[in-house]
């Protein structure tokens, strides 16, 4: 029995490496976010530390 050329099934699914690619790139995606985050949090602390320390 011979497959058909242009099957939709297989063509529509991605290969498993295209995911795992994908969720690669999703969890550098997250990182990079959360450093943002983390860095923008930490700024905002220093900024309200050295605030406080002019204040006294």
């Amino acid at each position: 029995m011979k497959w058909p050329k242009d099957d939709p099934i297989r063509l529509d699914r991605l290969s498993a490496e295209r995911q795992r690619n994908g969720l690669k790139s999703l969890w550098l995606v997250i990182a990079l976010i959360a450093t943002m985050i983390a860095i923008a949090f930490l700024l905002y602390v220093s900024i309200l530390v050295y605030a406080l320390m002019q204040r006294l």
